[in-house]
């Protein structure tokens, strides 16, 4: 991780079989509703229940193609970025040819990455980096200076008669 105090940005390399994180899907959703009148809920509660079934696993992959960011996202530390990720070597010595694609991003930082994937020009000078990485935006994913997306939201309808 390289240092700072800001929202932690990454860098990934996804152009391998292999990721840095992998997802195994062992069973996919299944949506499952109770809404007939004969449905016990339904009939002794006026409750409609939905559901949804799924397995899965995720767990890491070869950490070295994953590089996580505190420091400014700026041009500079980009760049050092890549470089650590692509001077990495493997056990006999060789560079293990890392070519880092992917951006992830909070939302905080959003403008930030957007100048230097897509601005052909940052600060008065040609941006070297335009087009060089895909950029996702994790909503998940956040600094201290961004709210929880799901912090203060109703998440039950109000009973009869009050207000939301």
């Amino acid at each position: 991780m390289q240092a700072g105090s800001g929202a932690a940005w990454f860098l990934l390399d996804t152009t391998r079989a292999i990721r840095p994180l992998i997802w195994q899907e062992r069973i996919g959703p299944s949506f499952t509703s109770l809404t007939n009148d004969g449905d016990e809920p339904v009939f002794w509660k006026d409750d409609y229940v939905y559901g949804v079934r799924a397995r899965h696993n995720v767990g890491f992959g070869f950490w070295q193609l994953a590089f996580g960011s505190k420091a400014e996202l700026n041009p500079t530390n980009y760049a050092a970025a890549r470089k650590a990720m692509t001077k990495l070597k493997g056990n006999e010595g060789g560079l293990l040819g890392i070519r880092p694609d992917v951006l992830v991003v909070p939302y905080d930082l959003e403008e930030a990455a957007r100048r230097l994937i897509f601005a052909d020009t940052i600060e008065g000078s040609s941006n070297i980096w335009k087009g060089w990485a895909e950029l996702i935006i994790a909503a998940r994913l956040h600094g201290a200076e961004t709210p929880d997306p799901e912090e203060g939201q109703q998440t039950e309808p109000p009973e009869s008669g009050q207000q939301g």
